[in-house]
């Protein structure tokens, strides 16, 4: 009987760990809109701008940086596009542009 025990909670530590993992993995990309659409015009006229720059990246793996959330809202907004904001070294990591050399 106390083996039984034993062996069930290594069992479920065990598939506790492996839950845990993903939720880990899933909250480095919480970023991601929850809605296919999200209504960045909406979000970007309730924001307020504190001017620490972001990284951006949309669906085709289009890399730019942004002054703020509000500012990447405003181009999603006004250019119907659908960046989200994903961790800076994104960004650093993207070779120069032709205009940068």
């Amino acid at each position: 009987m106390i083996v039984k025990k034993v062996v069930t909670g290594f069992m479920m530590i065990g598939l506790a760990t492996e839950v845990w993992s993903h939720v880990e993995i899933e909250a480095d990309d919480y970023f991601f809109p929850i809605e296919p659409v999200t209504n960045f015009c909406s979000m970007s006229d309730k924001c307020w701008h504190d001017f620490v720059p972001i990284c951006g990246q949309d669906v085709m793996g289009v890399i730019r940086m942004f002054n703020d959330n509000c500012d990447l809202f405003e181009y999603n907004c006004d250019e119907k596009k659908q960046f989200r904001h994903v961790k800076m070294e994104i960004c650093k990591m993207e070779p120069p542009t032709e205009s940068s050399k």
